[in-house]
């Protein structure tokens, strides 16, 4: 992983501030894009590179492009985070039976929709900086969520874009559908391809694994 963040950043283009923004979103939010992900989340601030001026500047051109939709889970002084979620996927993920068993102990119900779900998650992450459940969201196993939770975070097996506890291999390839994703943004970016054509191109894969 750290081998294709490093190829990313030599390839991004820094002169053009619009393709810059938008080409550091998409590698960060590729493997939801290309539909191996329910959602990603991204904080975005002017601690980087000036991003939350850049984000209210070319975000809205961005989200018009793009084949996920984007919720706001909190807003600060040049700060923002973000959740870009596949709307099929993340219902599909969040109303599976196990996850909202889960999900249950913190307020969250089969009889909510989709949209009363996410303002739930809001809510919480104003109280707790990062509540457990975004795992779920995320698309991590719930067994690794409930794992996490009862482990502090601590004795996992394996660490990569998730701490695993369980079905080691199952993670693995999972990391390395999310890790040739990225790879695929890189390549794109090395063929100079404009982000809109490539955010098309990663949205095409989505199509050929539903």
């Amino acid at each position: 992983m750290a081998k294709t963040s490093e190829n990313f950043m030599n390839f991004i283009d820094y002169s053009n501030e619009k393709d810059y923004m938008m080409n550091l979103i998409t590698y960060a939010i590729s493997p939801t894009i290309a539909g191996y992900k329910p959602s990603s989340i991204i904080t975005i601030s002017n601690n980087y590179m000036g991003m939350f001026d850049l984000w209210c500047k070319y975000g809205e051109e961005y989200i018009n492009n793009i084949n996920l939709k984007v919720f706001e889970i909190t807003r600060k002084e040049n700060v923002i985070i973000l959740l870009f979620y596949n709307e099929r996927l993340l219902s599909k993920t969040l109303f599976y039976e196990d996850n909202m068993k889960l999900l249950s102990k913190f307020g969250y119900s089969n009889r909510m929709s989709l949209e009363q779900c996410l303002e739930l998650l809001k809510f919480r992450y104003a109280d707790i900086v990062c509540p457990h459940e975004i795992g779920i969201f995320l698309g991590i196993p719930v067994k690794d969520v409930e794992a996490f939770i009862n482990c502090n975070g601590r004795e996992c097996m394996l660490c990569g874009y998730w701490k695993v506890y369980h079905d080691r291999e199952k993670a693995l390839k999972t990391f390395e559908d999310y890790d040739r994703t990225k790879y695929n943004v890189v390549k794109l970016l090395k063929r100079k391809v404009e982000p809109i054509r490539m955010i098309q191109v990663l949205s095409a894969q989505y199509q050929c694994n539903i």
